[in-house]
């Protein structure tokens, strides 16, 4: 899967504020990402699957002042579990890790969730 951010301009960034008593303008550059799944059903509602993403861009200017160090590149690998529990019921468990990032901190996602399926079991 792929997709793109956009960002509109912000015309009273800091504006009037006690850092800037004129008009300043945010923009951000688009950010692009790239997002990929490999799963395996073991049976129905019963699958696991291996996820990793990347995202690029987002360089922010001021006033049309390239603001350094603002380019973001980042990815995460990790994993998912669902299993379920009765016709309409299953849990998921999901895991998640940095592995490159340019601003910002790396840090581990750890995730349960409970869903429930009005539809029932697939034939």
């Amino acid at each position: 899967m792929g997709g793109v951010w956009l960002f509109t301009a912000n015309n009273n960034y800091l504006t009037g504020s006690e850092f800037s008593q004129r008009q300043n303008t945010l923009t951000e550059a688009p950010v692009g990402a790239i997002e990929m799944h490999l799963s395996y059903d073991v049976k129905p509602r019963l699958w696991a699957s291996v996820d990793g993403n990347y995202w690029y861009g987002g360089e922010t200017t001021v006033n049309n002042v390239l603001k350094i160090g603002t380019l973001q590149s980042n990815s995460r690998i990790g994993g998912t579990v669902s299993v379920p529990l009765t016709k309409h019921q299953s849990v998921k468990f999901s895991y998640s890790d940095g592995e490159l990032a340019r601003i910002g901190g790396t840090f581990q996602t750890v995730s349960f969730a409970w869903q429930y399926s009005w539809l029932g079991r697939p034939n």
